[in-house]
Formats: structure tokens, sequence, C-alpha cells
């Protein structure tokens, strides 16, 4: 594998973030053969890049990012114009799902027929068989690749999902999908992929399982489903009428499986739910401005139905009564570091 290129998945005891973008001081026309041959260099099917017919090369401006680690890799390219080959493959055993961000003008052929593919599309893409694209200027797409062997996808299940039109509006794929392809290049990434791995094997299990109808085990979707459920709460802990019965339904989840995607968290369910609502209240408190609010319009803005369960959460977490909050700030500081490091080490 070259060093520079995009591995489509890593091996065993590996994990790397790659980026590439057009070196300075090439001709516009030694920039799109650099990229050229970075690309058709760059994934398992060997790809042959041409420029797309009246398209003039000083647009070409392409990047990319990839996450290669066991069993998998992701890949972000912001495209130039450019037409895309590639000859049959018939031993890759990935299953590649595509997030097209932004393919105004995209054509895509898989099947002997160029299809013109709407932006937000997600789509299954098979490289086992020839096909081409015509990628537009500004094209920006994302693919997750998963090895087809650890989802136990048989060949039929293959060719049925490859059938399938576009996935956009599934809701696991806005649920869980895209929120994985958007969250990925945080800093420190490449130090995580036996995590992220297992996070977006079963993304891709519940995808799978969802569309052949076929079961998922709770185990299987237990990474996908707890990481999603945690971004839900903390965009939505401030909602007093949130409980456990609103969080199932949201997810199409029994109460059960709910209780048990956290039953191994330090922060169970609804410890996790007062623990958000309880940094929000101590966020307010230490504000220099808090004398001006009252307990009950703290309590009313971060998601507790009542001052008394804002005192009780706040002991809980902090050990000291809400009164003593503006007597010990340095100490009350330092409770609020404490529990936001909880928060995050689980999420």
């Amino acid at each position: 594998m070259k060093e520079d290129g995009m591995p489509q998945s890593g091996d065993a005891n590996s994990a790397r973030v790659r980026r590439y973008a057009v070196p300075e001081g090439l001709t516009p026309e030694q920039r799109f053969e650099h990229w050229r041959v970075w690309y058709g260099n760059a994934v398992e099917t060997p790809m042959r890049l041409e420029r797309s017919e009246g398209e003039s090369p000083a647009s070409v401006s392409p990047s990319a990012i990839n996450l290669a680690g066991p069993g998998f890799s992701l890949i972000e390219m912001h495209n130039t114009p450019a037409l895309g080959f590639w000859a049959p493959n018939p031993d890759t055993t990935d299953l590649r799902l595509a997030y097209f961000r932004k393919a105004s003008g995209l054509t895509l052929d898989l099947n002997g027929i160029p299809e013109p593919i709407p932006t937000g599309s997600v789509r299954f893409i098979d490289t086992s068989l020839g096909g081409s694209f015509d990628a537009p200027e500004g094209f920006h797409a994302q693919q997750l690749n998963i090895d087809r062997i650890s989802l136990n996808v048989s060949e039929g299940g293959l060719r049925s999902l490859l059938r399938l039109p576009d996935l956009a509006s599934h809701p696991i794929v806005g649920t869980f999908v895209v929120p994985a392809l958007m969250s990925w290049k945080r800093p420190g990434i490449d130090s995580e992929a036996s995590a992220t791995g297992e996070i977006l094997r079963s993304v891709m299990a519940t995808l799978v399982g969802s569309l052949l109808e076929s079961p998922v085990d709770d185990e299987a979707q237990k990474p996908a489903l707890s990481r999603a459920v945690k971004k839900y709460l903390e965009t939505s802990f401030d909602n007093p009428s949130l409980d456990v019965a609103m969080i199932a339904g949201k997810f199409n989840l029994s109460r059960r499986s709910l209780f048990y995607f956290f039953e191994t968290e330090e922060l169970r369910l609804g410890e996790r739910i007062r623990a958000l609502r309880t940094r929000k209240a101590l966020e307010l408190l230490l504000q220099a401005d808090a004398q001006r609010i009252t307990y009950s319009e703290i309590a009313a803005r971060c998601g507790f139905t009542n001052v008394q369960s804002m005192r009780r959460a706040i002991k809980e977490f902090t050990g000291m009564n809400i009164r003593e909050i503006h007597k010990s700030e340095p100490v009350v500081h330092m409770a609020l570091q404490q529990l936001r490091q909880r928060l995050n080490s689980a999420a």
C-alpha cells in the first residue's frame, strides 16, 4: 500500500488517519494529475479518473480524509470535477454505504445505466462489478466500508441491499448512520479505532437487520443505540416530559432493551438524565447574574419538574445543598468539572 493511499480496511493491529490535499506549486494540469495518480492507488478497486469535458483545470482542488481500522474504513472526499471508471473486483468483501452530502449533477452507473444521484442520497455501492461516475464540481461524499463477513450478510442479502433505492428517509439512517458519519473526525480518533469500529459495525448491523428484516441481537445493536441515545439526551434533557417511555418510543425499543444498553455504564439511563440536568443547573447557579434567576426558573430551564427534584439531584452529584453553592464556588467548580468528565467519558 502506498504511503499516501487510503486503505479500504485496516489490519488487526493498526488504525490510521490519512489526509490528502493537492500540493502547492503545481500547475492546474499537474494538480489534476497528482490527484488522479493518488486516487487511482487510494481505493481497493482500482479507479481511473479523467477530467470532465469542458471543465477548467483551474477548478481542481480535491481533498480527502480517511480513517482505517480493523475491519472497517471511513472515507470523506471533496472531489474535483471528474469522470471515474473502475473494473470488476470480485474479491472484495466490503459492504459499502455511501452518503452523497453534495452531489448536484452527479451520475452513477452501477448496472450499465447512468443514474442521477440527488444530494443527500444514501446508497449501498457494489464495486465487485464494473461501473463509473461523473462527479460535478464541489462533489462531497462519505463512504463507510465494513467487512461483510463480520455482519453475516450472505450473497443473497447483499444483492437485496444493492437493489434498494435511496435510503435517506429511512429512520435508522437519520438516527444512527448519518450522525456516525458526521462525528468521526474528532482529534485522537485514530487512537480509538477499536471502539469506533465497534460502533460502526453496530450501526451497519442495525441498518442491515432492519432492511433485510432479519433479527439483530441486542449485543450487536448496543454500541450504536447507546451512542445515539446519549446524543439524543444531550439535546433533549431540558424537556421535563423526557422519560424512559419517550426515549423507548423515539428509538422503537422496549424498555427492557433500553435499560440493557445502559446496564454496564457508569451512568445508568435515569442517572444520566439527572446528571445532564444537574450540569446545566450548576452552570446557571454559578453565573454572575444567577442571583436574579429564581430556583424555580433554573429548575424549569434544566428540565426538572420542580425545585425539590433539582435539590435532590444537586445533592446526589455534589454532596452539597443548593444554598451552599454560592458559599463554596471553588468546590462547586470542581464538582461541575468532575460531572462533565463523567458525562464525557461515557459518551
